[in-house]
């Protein structure tokens, strides 16, 4: 089948999914549009710090059922709306965060599990990151990121486990890849904390290889970390 007819059928295809099945929030399952002006104010909320002491740490939204609804679809689905809400929170995030008078910094996302990269293809986060570097670019600012962390052990599932478990469970989870160099300092991203474990351990590794970490920003945090607004 030609390219162009084929573009031509998806697109008739997509137009009448579109009346039979229309398109609702992805937050909320109620009301039309990607995302409704209700749940949108979700992600609009201004950055707030989190009980995170190992460095600055900030994060948007508080992860609770509409705001995993959108980082599920994100994972599993790869929705390109839920990409998309994301990546504005983590830049609006590392925006508030970065220190005025650094100029060059390197964004350093914590690493999808081997197992995972196989089953979705790529890291959750990489096309999101692409989408902050984009969001930066069109307001003049030149930033990076790279995948710098890598699993170095098998971890349990962390669901059901207490804090000091998933602190237990995940210690020396991470190391740095080979070949990693002099870098830029560093902020950790992540989609999402809950005890802080995951970040505490990712800060760690870079620290023994005397790597400047800035700072964390997440998009979503536990209601237990967000600090009162």
């Amino acid at each position: 089948m030609k390219p162009l007819l084929w573009e031509f059928l998806k697109d008739v295809h997509q137009g009448l999914s579109s009346l039979i099945y229309p398109q609702i929030c992805i937050m909320c399952g109620m009301r039309p549009g990607e995302i409704c002006i209700g749940c949108e104010k979700t992600w609009t909320r201004p950055p707030s710090f989190i009980r995170f002491n190992e460095v600055p740490s900030v994060s948007i939204a508080m992860y609770e059922f509409g705001v995993s609804n959108v980082i599920l679809k994100a994972k599993e689905e790869r929705n390109k709306c839920a990409q998309k809400i994301i990546a504005t929170s983590l830049f609006r995030a590392i925006s508030f965060l970065k220190p005025k008078e650094v100029q060059e910094f390197v964004i350093v996302p914590i690493p999808s599990t081997p197992q995972a990269i196989r089953k979705r293809g790529e890291s959750f986060l990489q096309p999101i990151l692409d989408l902050v570097i984009q969001q930066a670019a069109h307001v003049g600012e030149k930033w990076y990121w790279r995948e710098l962390l890598v699993h170095s052990k098998k971890v349990r599932d962390q669901a059901g486990l207490t804090s000091q478990q998933r602190q237990v469970n995940l210690e020396g989870v991470f190391r740095l890849r080979e070949g990693a160099g002099e870098l830029r300092p560093i902020i950790v991203v992540d989609d999402v904390v809950t005890t802080g474990a995951t970040l505490r351990n990712a800060i760690w590794a870079l620290n023994e290889r005397k790597m400047t970490v800035l700072g964390a920003a997440t998009a979503c945090a536990s209601s237990h970390q967000l600090l009162i607004r």
